[in-house]
């Protein structure tokens, strides 16, 4: 699969080598497993004609490890001495003739041993005045935080540039699936919907080919366990021995307990208990949003804001004995019972995402979201505050819509919003049985993220 987008984290990582020509430079990048870090560092690297040390450090033991390294550095200066410790490689390289060296996975060094970071401390600050470029690559962003952004961390303030690396955005993703032939904007949706930005599930349907995205989805789970084993891997590995309970929390916020409350009870914690869980998934993982009404209300929900991560609870984990016996089959079709009223609440989040890019094309705004109170509930309003007008958006993943009956009961709605200015409307659906002025399809949206 061809690379897409990333200019600005290329830009920083060309900021990087042209600094590091005449002094050491530290990259950290991080990211959201299967998000696409390694493949930027050595697309960039391949781009430049950059020749650099490709350390990928795996979970084993540090002698065999060591054996990997001194073999990259065989392979790519000529010539290695074996090493018994990671001080020892670092005292080679520092009269090695290296100009760049890559560690992949870097936050699996505290599980190989803690005492590697040290070893790389002293290294980078006995060469500071070295031209060299140094890029650490990390998928856990607990682990990364430790070892390079609280204050007490080893490495904290050894990075020149730092690259949180996220999701691509829709138009690549829809430019990704073009080229991948699929093309029906439905089944574009649908994909962007269960996989978000990520990379790499796209490049597995170079693979498993399928009409539709259950299809893939259940085929890829039959014939690889990336996509069954993901969820519940992507959480031990990040989490460690508090995994049961976050795992607990995301799957009631997958069923629909949204509230502190209700979460609670679910995963049996009081809510004065749960809140530090709550809030190390939405700020220290990033893993959930808490969602407060756009245009002002008390009460706030949490919903799963990683797509694929939202499917696998919602979809998969509820399957998982189906697909442990092998029967695929039912799997199939649980998934496409289940899915039209599961697609029907994450659709309101994609078409978030996707307004977010057509600000000024579709409609233009200052701020968009969801908004509700006691008796009602929007989709999202998008605010203009210079021209003091805000848009109610109806998301619906419906066929044969009646649109003039579904402006009328957003009108209705709307009514109930504390907001004094002009109110706008607009509605979207996969299709109308009867139109309006207001109403949109989502292949009309999807054209307007064409250049």
């Amino acid at each position: 699969m061809r690379f897409y987008n990333r200019e600005r984290e290329m830009e920083s990582l060309r900021k990087a080598l042209e600094l590091s020509r005449s002094r050491l430079v530290v990259v950290t990048i991080t990211g959201r497993r299967r998000v696409g870090k390694t493949r930027l560092v050595r697309e960039f690297f391949e781009r430049e004609g950059v020749d650099y040390l490709d350390f990928f450090i795996p979970v084993k033991s540090e002698k065999l490890i060591l054996e990997d390294f001194s073999r990259e550095i065989r392979i790519k200066l000529g010539y290695s001495p074996r090493f018994g410790t990671f001080s020892e490689m670092f005292e080679y390289l520092e009269v090695a003739n290296v100009g760049t060296i890559f560690f992949d996975e870097f936050q699996n060094v505290l599980r190989v041993n803690p005492a590697i970071v040290f070893d790389l401390q002293r290294f980078i600050d006995r060469n500071r005045d070295k031209p060299l470029l140094i890029i650490l690559s990390g998928s856990y962003l607990g682990m990364m935080r430790k070892l390079l952004m609280s204050r007490k961390a080893p490495l904290y303030g050894r990075s020149t540039i730092f690259i949180g690396l996220q999701p691509l955005r829709p138009k690549w993703v829809f430019t990704m699936l073009d080229d991948l032939g699929i093309n029906e904007p439905t089944q574009q949706v649908e994909f962007y919907g269960i996989f978000g930005g990520i990379p790499k599930y796209y490049e597995l349907m170079e693979v498993f080919e399928a009409d539709n995205p259950l299809d893939f989805i259940t085929d890829a789970i039959k014939y690889s366990t990336i996509l069954s084993a993901e969820g519940e891997g992507l959480l031990m590995d990040e989490f460690g021995k508090a995994y049961r309970t976050y795992f607990s929390i995301l799957d009631a916020i997958a069923s629909g307990k949204n509230r502190l409350v209700e979460i609670a009870n679910a995963v049996g914690m009081k809510p004065g208990s749960i809140t530090k869980y709550l809030e190390a998934l939405e700020d220290y993982y990033g893993i959930i949003t808490r969602e407060r009404p756009l245009l002002g209300g008390r009460r706030s929900r949490y919903v799963i804001s990683d797509y694929f991560l939202n499917f696998w609870f919602s979809m998969i984990e509820p399957n998982r004995r189906h697909i442990e016996a092998g029967d695929f089959e039912t799997l199939r079709k649980n998934l496409r019972r289940k899915f039209p009223e599961f697609f029907g609440r994450v659709f309101e989040r994609v078409m978030l995402d996707l307004l977010h890019d057509l600000n000024g094309k579709l409609i233009t705004f200052d701020n968009i979201g969801p908004q509700w109170g006691r008796n009602y509930e929007v989709d999202l309003v998008a605010v203009n505050r210079e021209e003091n007008t805000a848009t109610f958006i109806e998301a619906k993943w419906k066929t044969n819509v009646d649109g003039p009956r579904e402006i009328g009961r957003l009108i209705a709605k709307a009514r109930n919003v504390p907001w004094g200015g002009e109110k706008r409307y607009l509605l979207i659906a996969r299709d109308f049985r009867k139109e309006c002025a207001d109403c949109i399809t989502i292949g009309e949206v999807l054209e307007h993220l064409k250049p």
